[in-house]
């Protein structure tokens, strides 16, 4: 016994539903990562002053069903027999014909426990059902109304009836607010990114994760395989967040399907938020078939696959190799690759890449040994699923490259010449809340009238505003940025991130003035802060390549 029973009592717990199982030393359950996917320094913790709560101790091949162990072998024990109770209820017996309506009538006062039904056989006569009452209700507590609506089809007969309840009786909500000392927020919702349970757990519930974890895996199987929790701040190059495996299988690579799409992603690696479903949505029904899509921050593509099967043709580039993995994988999956040309550069450099005017040649594209369309992110032809460097040499290449037959008179993917986008694009997502007004100052003189030949294209900007904001103000600091009178912009609001933080997409047809390089002086230039001079000042004494590996590029929550 590594700490007294009653000072366990002393802080709110309930012993009778929840068991700490402690075995060599002060760690394990309060600090047990996951060593297939991320190894992190073990450290003990402290909460409410006491180093860890036990009540006794086990082995680790002694450990009962219902345990979950960590690498440490310490053990969080479930006591799922302290579940068992009994309830007396009372129920209206009624003919089993009348039995929907009278269901139907005290929707609001039967029973409602999960796996329980409230109308139920009578063990009395088949010709009859018992209509199984809430706890705390009876004869007395039901509306007169209501038993006037009864009386017109049955007799009123109210009985008792034992209903016996176990661990499989109980909701997640249900079983936490029985473990969590009581006061405490019950993490009842998550986010589920195919087989995987994301929760977003607060520091007060850290002590119980595990056995948090434990109970969302096993109310919701076998839809949910893996439960996971994000681990620290954020601090990678593609702030791609950290994931703790809490419960059940480590694979995070995962299938959401939305919108008639199916998207693979390793959720690990890759930056996906299925919050934003109805926004994948939104946007590219506002394509139209045949028209060509720039997607600066495309991800794994959720614009850009649905745009590619609206019919539209889609120039896709992310910064995270990853990312641009699957994205190709995606459009292979959804059979859209010959209308994906994938990217993995800066979103400036990118940008600058594709306006830039190469000599086209109608040619078949090469075979591959496999006899699949062969090329490079760069040739943008097909889409392969291991990523390569290109140069700019290769940028002609891709213009050249042509129309493949297909591979079988089965379905395949149709291949499209490649576009001009120095010569027309019509929509850009900028898919970066936290960072893609930043990136606004790419389309400064970004094109060129001996070239283009369409109208101005559309831009989807997202970002985020505070609170205490309002849509001018954000309007004018991405006119500052932009270096141009922003005319007649469409405002949407995505969604609240948090308290003071909205998500907004602004949409705006490009200045001509600004993508000529005729800059309006009505828009004040917005003046760099010091950290950023300095960080102007270093990039500018990188070569062109490293500056290509420091990027703007930041993805956040969103």
């Amino acid at each position: 016994m590594s700490l007294d029973f009653a000072a366990c009592m002393s802080f709110g717990l309930k012993p009778a539903s929840l068991s700490l199982v402690a075995v060599g030393g002060a760690g394990g359950f309060f600090s047990s990562y996951s060593p297939h996917l991320w190894a992190r320094t073990r450290r003990s913790t402290s909460v409410y002053g006491v180093r860890c709560f036990a009540i006794a101790t086990t082995s680790r091949s002694a450990a009962p069903a219902g345990r979950m162990t960590d690498d440490s072998g310490h053990a969080v024990v479930l006591d799922k027999e302290k579940f068992k109770r009994k309830l007396d209820l009372k129920a209206l017996r009624v003919p089993k014909e009348n039995a929907h309506f009278v269901s139907k009538t005290l929707s609001r006062f039967t029973l409602d426990r999960q796996r329980l039904k409230h109308v139920i056989h009578d063990p009395s006569s088949e010709q009859n059902r018992l209509v199984l009452l809430s706890e705390n209700v009876d004869e007395t507590s039901l509306p007169d109304e209501k038993l006037a609506a009864i009386k017109e089809v049955t007799k009123l007969e109210f009985v008792p009836h034992e209903v016996h309840l176990d661990y499989s009786s109980f909701t997640v909500e249900q079983v936490l607010t029985e473990i969590l000392p009581k006061g405490w927020k019950v993490p009842a919702s998550f986010e589920t990114i195919g087989h995987i349970a994301h929760l977003n757990l607060t520091d007060e519930v850290l002590p119980y994760k595990k056995i948090i974890a434990e109970v969302f895996l096993e109310k919701n199987s076998p839809r949910i395989r893996t439960v996971v929790n994000k681990v620290g701040t954020i601090s990678n190059q593609f702030r791609v967040p950290t994931w703790e495996v809490l419960a059940g299988d480590s694979d995070l690579v995962a299938e959401v399907k939305q919108q008639g799409a199916v998207f693979r992603l390793d959720f690990g690696l890759v930056y996906w938020n299925s919050r934003l479903e109805f926004e994948h949505k939104r946007l590219p029904s506002q394509f139209t078939p045949g028209q060509v899509v720039v997607d600066m921050f495309a991800g794994i593509g959720p614009f850009a696959i649905p745009a590619a099967q609206k019919g539209c043709v889609v120039l896709a580039n992310d910064l995270n190799p990853d990312s641009v993995k699957y994205l190709k994988i995606n459009a292979k999956l959804n059979k859209v690759e010959g209308r994906v040309f994938a990217y993995n550069m800066d979103a400036r450099e990118f940008m600058r890449h594709i306006v830039k005017p190469v000599e086209i040649d109608t040619v078949k594209a090469e075979k591959s040994e496999d006899g699949a369309q062969n090329g490079s992110s760069a040739k943008g032809m097909s889409l392969p699923t291991e990523q390569k460097d290109y140069s700019g040499e290769d940028r002609k290449q891709e213009a050249e490259s042509g129309k493949v037959k297909a591979k079988s008179k089965s379905r395949e993917a149709e291949q499209v010449p490649p576009p001009k986008p120095w010569e027309l694009f019509h929509h850009v997502p900028m898919n970066l809340p936290a960072t893609a007004l930043e990136f606004l100052d790419v389309f400064q003189g970004l094109l060129s009238r001996d070239h283009w030949k369409g109208p101005m294209p559309r831009i989807h900007c997202y970002c985020f505003m505070k609170a205490i904001e309002n849509h001018s103000d954000v309007l004018k600091r991405a006119e500052g940025i932009l270096g141009g009178i922003i005319k007649d912009p469409h405002v949407w609001t995505v969604r609240d991130v948090a308290p003071n933080k909205i998500m907004l997409c602004i949409s705006f047809d490009l200045p001509e003035t600004v993508a000529f390089e005729e800059a309006s002086k009505e828009v004040p230039a917005i003046v760099p802060s010091s950290a950023e001079e300095k960080a102007g000042s270093a990039r500018e004494q990188m070569s062109p390549e490293a500056v290509q590996l420091q990027p703007k590029r930041l993805r956040t929550e969103c």
